[in-house]
Parts: C-alpha cells; structure tokens; sequence
C-alpha cells in the first residue's frame, strides 16, 4: 500500500524521494477538484436550460463589512505563512507527524505577519473603488455558477465535522483509546456523516437564492459519485481499514489479480496486522490473512454509475428523478457491501446491522417515497 503520496509516484515511476503527505488527503484533494468540475458543468448546463436563473445581490460596504474583509484575508495570509512557510522551514518536525504539528502552536511568526499585511495590502488594491469611492453599495448581477465556491467551501467544512462525528459514533471506543490528533487524522472519516452535513449546507444556500432543491439534489447526485468513487481510491491505496473481512473463499476467475478477490494491505497506513520482516519505520505492517478488498469494489462501481448517469443525464427530463436513482444505487451498494465489510454491528429488531446499512436502508426508503411523489406529481401536473 502507499500511506504517502511519494510511495505511490515511487512505485510507479521507480524514484527514490519522501514526501509526507498522506496518500488518501491527495486523493480528497482531487475529489473535491473534480466534484467542483461536474458541479460547475451542471449550473451552467441548467442554467442554459433556464432552470437556473441568475439574480441581483445587493452588497452594503460599510466600515463593518470592511473590516470583515481585511481580517478574512488577513487571517487568510497569516494561516499560510505561520503554517505554510513554518513547515518548509522545519521540515523534519512537520515530516514526523503532519497532523500534530498543523494543530499545535508550531509555526514562524514572521512569515505569517508578513503574509498578513501582503494579504491586506493587495485587498486595499483590488478593493480600492469600493473602498475609498463614495458609492458604498454595490448591486452585481450573479450567475449561479458563482456561488459554487462559497457553497462547496461550506459543504467541505461542515462535510468535514460530519464525517467525524459519524465516525467517532461508528467507533465506539475512539472518543476515549485515541488522542485528539488521532480522532482529527483524515483518513477517520465516515463518508455519510460528511454527506449529510455537506448536503445541508449545499442546499440551504442554494434554495436561499432562489434554486429548486430537485435540481440542486440532481447536481449534487452527480458531483457526490463522483467524489465518493475517487475517495474510495484513495482509501483503497492508503490501506485505510475500509476493507472487508477475512477471505479464504477460492478465486471464482483465474483472470481475476489476487488482489481483487483477497489483499492483506502491506504497509497500511493505520499500522493494523502484523510486522513486516526488515521493514523500518512508521508504515511497516501487513493484515495477517487476505480480506475482500472492498474500497476498491465500491470505486469501481460508484465510478462506474457516475459514468453511466453522465451519458443518460439528457434523457432524464423529470427533477428530482436522477437524485433518486442515486439514492436508491447508493443505498443498495451501501448496504450489500457491508455483509463482506469489517464494521461494528448495531442489534436492530434482532438483525446486526452496521451504521452504514442502516443510512442505506432508509436512503433506498426514501428513493421509493421520492420516486412515488414524484411520479404522482408528475402524473396530476399533465392532467
């Protein structure tokens, strides 16, 4: 496995570098890249089809709003530089542990003071008119493509907090047998806690301005495959413990790798199984027995539906219709997936079920309700 991103481009390219940036926060990176790009392709599709319409928005630039600017951007330049430029500066503190050293106190306070009055002194440039003109309000006609960055910057925040705290639900001895670095490290995310916060706020903004929520979650259906599949690679690569449990059952295709029917994961990032002979250190264990390799299973087929959504999406003319073919696609893989998945179990009327198969069940429910609301709307809306 590859639990940095230089042990992945070494494999590949045969280099000798290292690089302690982690393998699964590049690929949330590249995620959220191209879930942006089929979020921008579909505004401006809609918008083109008159689904979504531009609006006017008014901005009062007063001394408050002002001065909200400057420390934005501010505190915007001193994060990079305390951080950015204290991490090139002390590179074996931050190559140790990446984590602990983004959340401690560490730091240069100078490259993060002059940052800060750089970042100010180019919003005073770029902001001048506003600034200094008499006209304090300003009324700007606004495409709904440009609210994309506002909205997935708070749907990555609040998806972010989400995906933790599902987490720390999932696992019921994280909040006490882990540190707080440890809770907070990327690769413990539960991918529908960071669905359902992000979602929320996607779609309180969007529907603020005006947007319907049918066309909104249609978007969102497209963009949210196309990031869980690309996430799911990087789970896979890292070895982050999203795989299935011990598999001793014989290949069914002898073209089938070995890898994609059973894998041990050498050299996962969460240090699970056994040591590896000669192996030194911090990634330097291996599962003892082969398990299903599930993260690559669920990339596979994920990306594989983004794909076929993408070519149909023209046809599907009803809102709300494509939302509930993810729904019920995602619901279902969830929860099938997760017989063959190492996850803890919740006792539910007598059946053990794991958190996830309990959100897939209810999202394959709500893809039937949906459907049928929709189906009957669509139906009396032609009588």
């Amino acid at each position: 496995m590859f639990p940095t991103f230089s042990s992945l481009i070494n494999y590949i390219f045969g280099t000798d570098f290292s690089w302690p940036i982690p393998t699964f926060g590049i690929f949330v990176t590249l995620a959220f890249v191209l879930s942006y790009l089929v979020f921008k392709s579909e505004f401006v599709r809609k918008e083109k089809r008159g689904e979504f319409k531009a609006f006017e928005e008014h901005v009062q630039w007063d001394a408050k709003a002002i001065s909200f600017l400057f420390l934005g951007y501010g505190l915007l330049g001193f994060l990079i530089g305390y951080k950015g430029i204290g991490a090139l500066l002390n590179l074996e503190a931050f190559s140790h542990n990446p984590l602990r050293f983004i959340f401690s106190a560490q730091g240069n306070w100078i490259a993060g003071l002059a940052l800060a009055l750089v970042s100010c002194v180019l919003t005073g440039i770029l902001y001048r008119k506003l600034i200094f003109g008499k006209n304090t309000t300003e009324t700007r006609n606004v495409r709904p493509k440009e609210l994309l960055p506002a909205m997935l910057l708070w749907a990555g925040v609040t998806g972010f907090i989400g995906s933790k705290v599902f987490n720390v639900f999932e696992d019921g001895h994280l909040h006490h047998s882990h540190s707080i670095f440890e809770i907070l490290h990327v690769s413990g995310l539960t991918f529908w806690g960071g669905l359902f916060f992000g979602a929320a706020s996607y779609l309180y903004i969007g529907m603020r301005k005006g947007m319907g929520w049918r066309h909104l979650a249609d978007v969102g259906s497209l963009g949210m495959l196309v990031a869980y599949g690309v996430g799911r690679i990087g789970c896979h690569l890292s070895g982050d413990g999203d795989w299935g449990i011990v598999n001793t059952v014989e290949k069914p295709f002898s073209l089938l790798p070995d890898w994609m029917w059973s894998f041990r994961f050498p050299h996962n990032v969460i240090g699970q199984g056994e040591h590896i002979s000669g192996c030194e250190g911090k990634y330097c264990y291996i599962l003892p027995n082969g398990v299903f390799p599930t993260s690559f299973y669920e990339a596979f087929v994920i990306l594989l539906v983004f794909a076929v959504l993408w070519k149909i999406k023209e046809r599907i003319k009803t809102p709300g219709r494509l939302f509930v073919i993810y729904l019920f696609i995602t619901g279902t893989e969830r929860f099938l997936i997760e017989f063959i998945r190492v996850n803890y179990k919740f006792k539910v009327f007598g059946l053990y079920l794991s958190e996830a198969q309990l959100v897939g069940f209810f999202m394959v429910l709500l893809a039937f309700l949906l459907g049928g609301y929709l189906k009957n709307n669509h139906y009396l809306s032609n009588r």
